[in-house]
C-alpha cells in the first residue's frame, strides 16, 4: 500500500477499539450531518427497506418467534462479516479531523448491540408509514423490524434499516439485505449447523473508504488539473447562460421538518411495455423518466407575457463498485460508502410557452420528449465512458463539501436552497442484487432513500419482481404530499402518454 492511503488503513489505537481516517465521501456525509445537527436531523440519513412474509403454519413448524430469532441471530452474523455495521465517525479535537471507528464487544457482549441495533416495532403499521413519521436515525445502523397484522397464516412484516450515510450507501444496504435473508434462512432451516464465529477477529472484515478501493491518488494540484478546471468551468458557465428551472415550493420555513417518500408502482404488463417502447427510442427507463423529469420541472414554470427559454440542471448518482478491486467489488463489502455523482452536470434547454398559448399538439409533445431523451442518454453514455472520472471523483466530493463547523456546540442550520430542482436515483433491476426468494422467505417492495432536508426532489426508480417503482423523496417543511405525489404521478403519466 502506497502512502495515500496509509490514513485509510484501519490501526488499533487502543485494546477493542480500531480507527481509520474518512475519504472525500464519507467527509461529505458526515459535514452535512453536522452543519444540519442543529434541526435534530441527519441530513442524508440512510433507509433501506424490504417487506417479507413467511408461513408460520403447523405444518412448516414456523412460529413468529423462531422468525424473530432467525433474523437476530442472522443480523449478529452480519456485525462478524460486515463489522463496518458498527462502526461510526466521529471529530478528533486534536488531529481536528473526523475518524471512522470500531469497537468491539464490551463487557455486556453480543446481547446489548442486539438489543439496541434491532428492534421490533409492534404497531401493525406498514415500513413506509413508519418512516414517514419522523423515524429515529441511531449513532450505529439499526434494523426496525415493522411488523403487519397476519394473513393467511403468514408472518408479514416491514425491515428498515436507518443509518448514518457515511457508513453505508443505497447499493451496498440492497446487497446487506440480501446478506441478512440469506443467513436468516439458514438458521431457520438448519439451526444446528448455523454458527456464529468468534469474534475476535471481524475487524479483519472492516471496509476501507472508496479512495483505497478503487486506488484512487491523490491529485497534487487539484486547481491545475486540466479536465477538472475544463469540467468546473463549464458547470459554472451553464449557471449564468440561462434561466434555471426550479421547484416551486412552500416560502416561510427556515430549518428542515420531516424528510418524507410517496411512491408510484406500475403492473407487470405496464412495465413490459415500457421497457419494449424504451428500446424502440434505444434508451433506458432511466433515460426515460429523467427525461420525463426535466419536462415537468419545466411545465411547472410560472408562464410570462412571452415565450422564453428555461434550463433544467441535474446530475446522476453513480455506483462505483465496479471500478472497485477484489474483493472490494463484490457484497462482501456491502456495508460501504462506495459511489459518486456525475462531475459534468446535466443541461437541458427547454422552452415555457407565453400566456395564452395554445397546448402543444400530440406529435410536438412526442418530437420534444424524444429529442429530450436523446439529450439525456448522450449524458449518460458520456459519463459512462468517461475515463478519467473515477480519478477525479475525490476532488468532485471535497470541492462540495463545505468546512466542518469544529466547535462542540450545534451550528447554525444553513438557510434553504430558494432554486431547488429534482435529481434521479436508478437502483436497476434490484432482484439482481437483492434476491425476492431466500428459502421459505419471500421478499417485495425493497427501496432505499436518503433523507431530504432540502428544499428538492429525489426521486428513485427501480424493479423489483417485473414491476417498477417511481418513488420522490421530500422534505414536509417545503413540500407537502400531494405535491410530491402529484410530480411522481406527472412524470409517470408524462412517460406512459410519449411510449
Amino acid at each position: 500500500m502506497e502512502p495515500p492511503y496509509e490514513p485509510f488503513t484501519w490501526r488499533q489505537t487502543k485494546p477493542g477499539r480500531w480507527e481509520r481516517d474518512v475519504d472525500e465521501v464519507e467527509q461529505f456525509y458526515t459535514t452535512l450531518a453536522k452543519r444540519f445537527q442543529g434541526s435534530g436531523r441527519v441530513f442524508f440519513a440512510l433507509t433501506a427497506h424490504v417487506s417479507f412474509s413467511i408461513a408460520t403454519d403447523s405444518i412448516s413448524k414456523t412460529s413468529e418467534g423462531r422468525v424473530l430469532n432467525a433474523l437476530r441471530i442472522a443480523w449478529l452474523r452480519l456485525r462478524y462479516d460486515h463489522p463496518t455495521i458498527a462502526s461510526w465517525v466521529e471529530y478528533n479535537h486534536d488531529a481536528k479531523k473526523c475518524h471512522k471507528v470500531y469497537e468491539t464487544f464490551c463487557d455486556e457482549g453480543e446481547s446489548t448491540w442486539l438489543k439496541n441495533t434491532f428492534q421490533v416495532i409492534s404497531n401493525c403499521q406498514f415500513g413506509q408509514e413508519w418512516c414517514n413519521s419522523n423515524a429515529p436515525v441511531p449513532k450505529l445502523p439499526t434494523l426496525f423490524l415493522v411488523k403487519r397484522a397476519p394473513a393467511d397464516d403468514h408472518f408479514q412484516a416491514d425491515l428498515v434499516l436507518r443509518s448514518h450515510h457515511d457508513i453505508i450507501d443505497g447499493i451496498g444496504s440492497l446487497h446487506l439485505l440480501n446478506n441478512l435473508f440469506k443467513y436468516a434462512s439458514e438458521a431457520l432451516d438448519r439451526p444446528k449447523m448455523f454458527r456464529i464465529p468468534d469474534f475476535r477477529d471481524e475487524w479483519k472484515n472492516l471496509s476501507p473508504p472508496l479512495k483505497t478501493a478503487a486506488s484512487i491518488p491523490d491529485l497534487d494540484i487539484p486547481e491545475q488539473d486540466a479536465t477538472l478546471k475544463g469540467i468546473l468551468d463549464r458547470n459554472a458557465s451553464l449557471l449564468e447562460e440561462a434561466e434555471i428551472a426550479q421547484i416551486p415550493h412552500q416560502s416561510g420555513p427556515t430549518v428542515p421538518g420531516c424528510h418524507k417518500r410517496v411512491s408510484l408502482t406500475l403492473s407487470k404488463e405496464q412495465t413490459q411495455r415500457l421497457l419494449a417502447a424504451s428500446k424502440k427510442l434505444d434508451a433506458s427507463i432511466t433515460h426515460v423518466y429523467h427525461a420525463a423529469i426535466a419536462i415537468i420541472v419545466r411545465d411547472l414554470q410560472t408562464r410570462q407575457p412571452k415565450e422564453r427559454r428555461v434550463r433544467y440542471i441535474s446530475y446522476s448518482p453513480i455506483n462505483e463498485r465496479g471500478q472497485c478491486r477484489q474483493p472490494y467489488n463484490t457484497p462482501e463489502h456491502a456495508a460501504s460508502v462506495y459511489h459518486s455523482v456525475s462531475g459534468q452536470s446535466l443541461a437541458i434547454d427547454l422552452m415555457v410557452p407565453a400566456l395564452g398559448d395554445s397546448d402543444p399538439t400530440i406529435e410536438e409533445k412526442k418530437s420534444e420528449f424524444a429529442e429530450t431523451v436523446k439529450h439525456v442518454k448522450d449524458y449518460y453514455i458520456t459519463m459512462r465512458d468517461d475515463k478519467e472520472h473515477i480519478r477525479l471523483v475525490p476532488s468532485y466530493w471535497s470541492l462540495s463539501t463545505p468546512p466542518y463547523p469544529p466547535g462542540t456546540e450545534d451550528p447554525p442550520v444553513p438557510p434553504p436552497n430558494h432554486a431547488p430542482s429534482a435529481s434521479i436515483a436508478s437502483l436497476g433491476v434490484i432482484e439482481t442484487i437483492l434476491s425476492p426468494t431466500h428459502g421459505r422467505f419471500e421478499l417485495d417492495d425493497p427501496w432505499v432513500t436518503g433523507d431530504e432536508l432540502g428544499t428538492g426532489l429525489g426521486l428513485y426508480l427501480g424493479t423489483f419482481r417485473g414491476r417498477m417503482s417511481l418513488s420522490a423523496a421530500y422534505n414536509d417543511a417545503w413540500h407537502d404530499e400531494s405535491e410530491a405525489k402529484e410530480f411522481v404521478t406527472k412524470c409517470n403519466s408524462l412517460v406512459l402518454e410519449m411510449l
